[in-house]
C-alpha cells in the first residue's frame, strides 16, 4: 500500500513526502482507510509506530476539504477551531503540534499548541486571530474554555492521544469534560498503547461504533527492541549506571522514580564528567526545552528524566533506556522502552532490579511477556556504611568530609529533649549564651527575669 493509494490531495503528498515517509507504517495503514472516511476509532499500538501521522492525515484532509464558517468576508475566530489533539504532557503536546505544523506546512490551516506551565498571552492572542487545529493539555485546554478565549461548539475531529497516559496522571475527568463540550457527533478517535479497564469505559461513552485496530502485542514492547535485566544492589546503581554508559555515551535516556533522584543521579553523572539534561515536572518550560533541545542535537549524550519523558519523547536519536528505578504501572515500562529506537530503529533497554524489585519486575514481565535472566552487576559493592551513608550513595550524592562546614555543623547540631532541655543523668546545666545572634530554636527572651514566653503570650 502507498499514501497516494489512500489521499488523492497533491498537496499532502507532496508534504508527506517531505517528512520522510515512502509508504505507510503498520498502524498508519490499519487506521488510515476508517479514518479518512469519518468513522470513529480506537487503535491500540506500541509506542513509537506513527501514531501522529495516522490520525494527522485525515485532520488534515478534512481542514482543507472544508473551509470554515465565513460572515460575509470574514471568518470567526470563535468558528474556525474545527480539529482538537488532546496529549497528556507539555513534551508530547509540543511535539504533536510541531509535526502536525510539518504536515500542513505551506497550506491555509494554521496550528496552535497550548500547554500549562506556560504564559497565557501567546496563547490567547493566537486564539485570537484565529486556529484551524488546536493541540493541547487537558488543564489548560479546559481553562481557555472557562476563560471564554476557546469555544469547542464547532469542533468536528477530536483525537485522545495516549489515553492511558491521561489515566496514570488523572486527566481522565478533564477529558471528559472536554468531550462534552465539542460539537454534536464529532469524529473521534482514541489512540493509545494498552487498555486499562478506565480507558474502556470512556470509549464506551463517547465513540459511536468505534472500529477497533490492534498493532502487535497489547501491553508489549516493540519488538525492534533488545531488553537486559541487571540485578543491583542500591547503592551499586550509580557505579553499575557509569560502568554501562561508559566515558562518552549518546543518547541515552534514564528514567528515575522521582524528581529529587533525577536531581541525584544527574549529579552524579556530571561530576564524573558526563554531559547530561534532567526533564521533570518543576523545572520550567525554558529549562525543559533547553534540556530537551541540548539532547536531540546532541550537545547532551544523556536526558535523566522522571516518567514525564515516557509519552513525550519522538527523539528518533535515542539508543539506549535505562530504568534507574523501576516504574509503579508495569503498563509504564512499556512506555519507557518505547522511547528506544523510535520511528522502527533498533534500540535497547537496560532495567535495574534490587532484591525488594522482584515482585514489581515480575509484574513487568507477565505483562510485557518477558522472559530476561537477570544479569549480575560486575560492580563491588561499596565498603559498609551507616544507614545515613548509604542512603547519600543511592542517591547519587556524597557525604560531607571530616572536618567540612557541613559535617561541623552536623556535629554541633543536639536534638534536646523537650523535657530535660538534653541534659542527661549527672550532665551539667547548658550555658547560657552570651551575644551573637539567636537560632530559630533559641529560648526567648524572659519577661520580667522569670519565665520562657510562651507561644500564646507572644504579640
Amino acid at each position: 500500500m502507498r499514501f497516494d493509494d489512500l489521499i488523492e490531495d497533491p498537496r499532502l503528498l507532496r508534504t508527506i513526502a517531505s517528512m520522510g515517509f515512502e509508504a505507510p507504517r503498520e498502524i498508519q495503514a490499519a487506521v488510515l482507510p476508517a479514518a479518512l472516511e469519518g468513522r470513529d476509532l480506537v487503535a491500540l499500538a506500541p509506542t513509537g509506530t506513527g501514531k501522529t501521522v495516522a490520525f494527522g492525515l485525515p485532520i488534515a484532509r478534512a481542514l482543507l476539504a472544508h473551509r470554515p464558517t465565513r460572515v460575509g468576508r470574514r471568518v470567526d475566530p470563535r468558528t474556525r477551531l474545527r480539529a482538537l489533539v488532546v496529549c497528556p504532557t507539555r513534551e508530547l503536546a509540543m511535539q504533536v503540534g510541531g509535526e502536525l505544523d510539518r504536515l500542513l506546512k505551506g497550506l491555509v490551516p494554521t496550528v496552535a499548541t497550548v500547554t500549562g506551565k506556560s504564559a497565557l498571552g501567546p496563547q490567547r492572542t493566537a486564539l485570537q486571530r484565529g486556529v484551524d487545529l488546536l493541540v493541547g493539555t487537558p488543564g489548560r485546554i479546559r481553562e481557555l474554555v472557562e476563560r471564554d478565549d476557546l469555544s469547542l461548539a464547532y469542533v468536528r475531529q477530536v483525537v485522545v492521544d495516549e489515553a492511558d497516559r491521561m489515566l496514570d496522571l488523572g486527566f481522565l475527568p478533564q477529558v471528559r469534560w472536554i468531550l462534552e463540550r465539542t460539537a454534536p457527533l464529532p469524529q473521534r478517535m482514541l489512540f493509545s498503547a494498552t487498555m486499562p479497564r478506565e480507558v474502556e469505559r470512556l470509549v464506551e461513552e463517547f465513540l459511536r461504533d468505534p472500529l477497533e485496530v490492534e498493532v502487535g502485542t497489547r501491553n508489549a514492547a516493540a519488538e525492534h527492541l533488545v531488553h537486559r535485566l541487571i540485578r543491583v544492589e542500591e547503592a551499586t546503581k550509580v557505579p553499575t549506571l557509569l560502568a554501562e554508559l561508559g566515558p562518552s555515551p549518546r543518547g541515552v535516556l534514564v528514567f528515575a522514580r522521582t524528581r529529587r533522584r533525577v536531581g541525584w543521579v544527574a549529579a552524579a553523572l556530571r561530576r564524573h564528567g558526563l554531559k547530561c539534561g534532567m526533564l521533570h515536572g518543576d523545572r520550567t518550560p525554558r529549562q525543559r526545552s533547553a534540556a530537551l533541545g541540548g539532547f536531540v542535537d546532541g550537545r547532551l549524550g544523556v536526558l535523566v528524566a522522571t516518567d514525564v519523558a515516557a509519552r513525550g519523547l519522538h527523539v528518533p536519536g535515542i539508543e539506549l533506556v535505562v530504568n534507574y528505578d523501576l516504574p509503579l504501572s508495569p503498563e509504564e515500562w512499556v512506555h519507557r522502552v518505547g522511547r528506544a529506537g523510535h520511528g522502527g530503529g533498533s534500540g535497547r533497554s537496560i532495567s535495574f532490579r534490587t532484591d525488594r524489585d522482584a515482585q514489581r519486575w515480575n509484574s513487568i514481565a507477565g505483562l510485557a511477556g518477558l522472559d530476561l535472566a537477570p544479569e549480575t552487576s560486575s560492580v563491588p559493592a561499596p565498603p559498609s556504611r551507616t544507614a545515613r551513608d548509604t542512603r547519600g550513595a543511592s542517591r547519587g550524592g556524597t557525604t560531607p568530609r571530616r572536618g567540612s562546614r557541613t559535617a561541623r555543623t552536623a556535629e554541633s547540631t543536639r536534638v534536646e529533649s523537650p523535657r530535660t532541655g538534653g541534659r542527661g543523668k549527672g550532665s551539667s546545666p547548658p550555658r547560657r549564651r552570651v551575644g551573637g545572634s539567636r537560632s530559630a530554636g533559641a529560648l526567648r527572651k524572659v519577661r520580667r527575669g522569670a519565665g520562657v514566653r510562651r507561644p500564646s503570650e507572644e504579640a
